[in-house]
C-alpha cells in the first residue's frame, strides 16, 4: 500500500469533537470567503449571529436565517456534524462500497438514517460527474447488472437469464466511457441504459467524449456507427483480449471488476432507481484510488458543501420517495 493510502489517522478522526466537526464544515463550505460565512440566498459579506451556529443576512431586503447547511445536500440534517464526517471518512476507505447496515452499525443510528446519508454523497457525487469531456484515449464497454432470475428446482423447468424475453425488467446495462492515458489521472463517465445499443453509445460519445480522442471498444454491433463520430479501434474478444501491438480495453474492464465485487460482495443488489448514484461513487473511487485518504476526504467534504439540497432525498422516508424518477437513459434521451 501507498503511504498516502494511510495518510489520514482513523484515530484522528474518531476523536473529532462537535466543535471540530463543525469548523470543518466552515471551513469547506464558506472557503472562497476564507471561512467566514456569507448569506446564500443574497451574498451579504456581512451577516451575524442569531443564536448558535445560525446567521441572518444584513441586508434589509433579504434578512435570510440560514447555516452551515443552508441550501447543501445536507440541509434540515438533524445527524451530528461529527457523525457525517465519520461517515465520509468511512466511506472512502470502502473500496468497493459501504453497506448501509453496515454503517448503521458502526455510527448507531437507524438503517434509514445511514441509507439517505449514503445516497445523498452518491447523488452529490453523481451530479458533479455528468459534464466530463474525456480526451486522449478513451475506452468504451457495457456491463449488465441486476435482474438475476432464481433458477427452478427442476433442470427442465429453468430458463436462460440472457435470453430477452426471460428478464424480468430489472437488468440493466452500465455504459461506462474511461480515460485510458499514461501518467495522467483518468476519469470515468457512466450511464445506465436499458441495453447495449447504438443509439445511447453515440450519444454518450458525442456529448462525453473530445473529437480529437481515440476510441477502444470490442466487436459488440452497438459501437458500429461510432466508426465515423471519433478515431476508433476494435478489440476481438472472442479471438483475443489484447492486439499484438498491447491495444486492449483493460482499464474499462478494471472498473466492471469494481462493480461486480460491490455487487457481489457488498451490496447484493442496486436498485434501478438508484443504480447511476452507486455507479457514480464507485467511478470516483476508480479514479481517486491513488490520491491518498486525505485528499479523497477533502474531495468529497469539498462536494457535498458545494451541491444544492437534494430534491429527490430531502424528506425520503416522508413520501418524496416515491418522485424520484429511474435514471436511465432511453434511446439517446436523458433522464427526466
Amino acid at each position: 500500500m501507498r503511504p498516502d493510502g494511510r495518510d489520514l489517522d482513523p484515530e484522528k478522526v474518531w476523536s473529532l469533537t462537535e466543535d471540530d466537526a463543525y469548523g470543518m464544515f466552515v471551513d469547506f463550505r464558506w472557503a472562497d470567503n476564507g471561512g467566514k460565512p456569507y448569506c446564500p440566498r443574497c451574498g451579504c459579506l456581512e451577516p451575524y449571529s442569531v443564536r448558535r451556529r445560525r446567521f441572518r443576512c444584513s441586508e434589509p431586503e433579504c434578512r435570510a436565517e440560514f447555516s452551515v447547511t443552508s441550501g447543501t445536500v445536507f440541509a434540515n440534517r438533524k445527524l451530528s456534524f461529527k457523525k457525517i464526517i465519520m461517515a465520509i471518512w468511512e466511506e472512502i476507505t470502502a473500496a468497493k462500497g459501504m453497506a448501509a447496515l453496515h454503517l448503521s452499525r458502526k455510527l448507531n443510528v437507524q438503517y434509514k438514517t445511514a441509507y439517505v446519508l449514503l445516497q445523498k454523497l452518491r447523488e452529490a457525487v453523481g451530479l458533479r460527474r455528468s459534464a466530463f469531456t474525456l480526451q486522449g484515449l478513451v475506452q468504451i464497454d457495457g456491463k449488465y447488472v441486476g435482474g438475476v432470475l432464481r433458477k427452478a428446482n427442476k433442470k427442465e423447468e429453468r430458463k436462460d437469464g440472457r435470453k430477452k424475453e426471460n428478464q424480468n425488467g430489472k437488468r440493466m446495462c452500465v455504459l461506462a466511457l474511461r480515460e485510458a492515458n499514461k501518467h495522467a489521472p483518468n476519469r470515468t463517465l457512466t450511464r445506465v441504459i436499458m441495453d447495449e445499443n447504438g443509439k445511447d453509445a453515440w450519444a454518450a460519445v458525442a456529448k462525453h467524449v473530445d473529437p480529437k480522442a481515440l476510441l477502444i471498444a470490442d466487436e459488440h454491433k452497438a459501437y458500429d456507427d461510432l466508426i465515423g463520430l471519433v478515431s476508433m479501434h476494435r478489440v476481438n474478444h472472442s479471438l483475443q483480449y489484447q492486439e499484438d501491438d498491447g491495444t486492449n480495453s483493460n482499464v474499462i474492464e478494471s472498473f466492471f471488476s469494481r462493480v461486480e465485487k460491490a455487487y457481489k460482495g457488498i451490496n447484493h443488489r442496486f436498485s434501478t432507481k438508484y443504480l447511476d448514484w452507486y455507479m457514480a461513487m464507485l467511478s470516483w473511487k476508480e479514479d481517486t484510488r491513488y490520491m491518498g485518504l486525505r485528499w479523497q476526504f477533502a474531495d468529497l467534504l469539498r462536494t457535498i458543501t458545494s451541491r444544492p439540497t437534494s430534491r429527490n432525498l430531502c424528506g425520503y422516508w416522508q413520501c418524496a420517495a416515491q418522485n424520484i424518477v429511474d435514471q436511465v437513459w432511453l434511446q439517446g434521451e436523458p433522464p427526466d
